[in-house]
């Protein structure tokens, strides 16, 4: 009986959204606010989705707190406005005097470098143009990843895809792009 009054305690607790469809199965989903989706087949009885979130509900729990977790530690990773202004003007003057650098060395010409706030992308470029896109993200990074990342947008402008030809180029003025690129991606540096 215990077990049940915890069970119905924490079903009241989390508020979830029981979404019906065309299925066959239940199943359960915790989104990366915290919500809690149920969903089900069209005719389910409310009682048998309670019991399915009962049987569940130290799953739920367990991926609930990891997602408001993530999304608290998210939130603490914000910049103000402030202080992200102030990290774009840092980021754009440094990264601005590495590509001078490093287009001089190469002997290849750029337009305008922008540094955006990109989701997934270290750094982009318009090969007609000639515009370089680097990312804010990079600014944290050790100064190997900001040239690398400037080495790989400047050897695009003189080709444009990653053959043999990129990779040549890029082994030649970024010979520890490898493990750089290992270290951009997650991994690390050896």
């Amino acid at each position: 009986m215990e077990q049940k009054d915890s069970a119905e305690r924490i079903l009241k607790q989390i508020p979830y959204e029981i979404v019906y469809s065309a299925r066959k199965t239940l199943a359960v989903q915790v989104k990366a606010d915290g919500s809690v989706v149920v969903r089900a087949p069209k005719r389910m009885a409310k009682y048998k989705i309670e019991a399915f979130l009962k049987e569940k509900q130290d799953w739920i729990h367990t991926h609930r707190e990891k997602a408001l977790a993530a999304a608290e530690q998210k939130a603490a990773n914000r910049l103000t406005e402030a202080e992200r202004k102030a990290a774009v003007k840092r980021a754009a003057q440094m990264l601005a005097e590495k590509t001078a650098h490093f287009a001089k060395e190469m002997g290849v010409t750029y337009g305008r470098i922008t540094i955006r706030e990109q989701k997934t992308r270290w750094g982009s470029c318009n090969t007609v143009r000639k515009r370089i896109w680097l990312s804010l993200k990079l600014a944290p990074y050790p100064v190997c990843c900001l040239e690398y990342v400037i080495v790989h947008e400047l050897c695009h402008l003189l080709v444009p895809n990653h053959g043999a030809d990129f990779k040549a180029l890029i082994d030649r003025f970024c010979p520890e792009w490898k493990k750089v690129k290992r270290l951009l991606n997650g991994g690390y540096y050896v």
